[in-house]
C-alpha cells in the first residue's frame, strides 16, 4: 500500500505548499472537554526536551483550544519531499491525509472528495 489514498485532494497539489502538513499539525480541544485537557496541553508545553514544540492557541469563536505541534517529520528531505512516500513504511495516517473532516486550515489545497 503506497502513495496517497485520500480522495480529498489531488496529490499534484502536494508540491505547492512546502509540506506544511509534514512540519506541524494541530489537535482541537473543545471547552466541553474540560479543564483536564488544557492542563494536559500546558503540561506538554512545559516538558524540558519537547515543550518548545507545542503551542496552545485559544479560539474564542469556536470555544476551545488548538494544540499545535511544531516538529517536522524526520522523513522530509531538504526539498520538503517525503523520502518514504512510495514506501510500505509510510504511515497510514500520512496516506489518508487530508481526512474527510479536514478543513482549509488543515490543507489549503483541499478540494472536496475526488472521484
Amino acid at each position: 500500500m503506497t502513495g496517497n489514498l485520500s480522495r480529498n485532494i489531488d496529490p499534484a497539489n502536494c508540491d505547492k505548499c512546502g509540506a506544511e502538513c509534514c512540519k506541524s499539525f494541530e489537535m482541537w480541544y473543545d471547552d466541553s472537554d474540560g479543564k483536564i485537557f488544557l492542563s494536559e496541553m500546558e503540561r506538554l508545553q512545559s516538558l524540558k526536551n519537547i515543550g518548545g514544540y507545542f503551542e496552545i492557541v485559544r479560539d474564542n469563536a469556536r470555544g476551545g483550544y488548538w494544540l499545535k505541534v511544531n516538529d517536522p517529520c524526520k522523513y522530509l528531505d531538504e526539498n520538503n519531499r517525503c523520502e518514504i512516500h512510495e514506501s510500505e513504511d509510510r504511515p497510514l495516517l500520512c496516506r489518508l491525509f487530508p481526512y474527510p473532516n479536514s478543513t482549509k486550515r488543515d490543507c489549503p489545497y483541499l478540494s472536496g472528495r475526488r472521484k
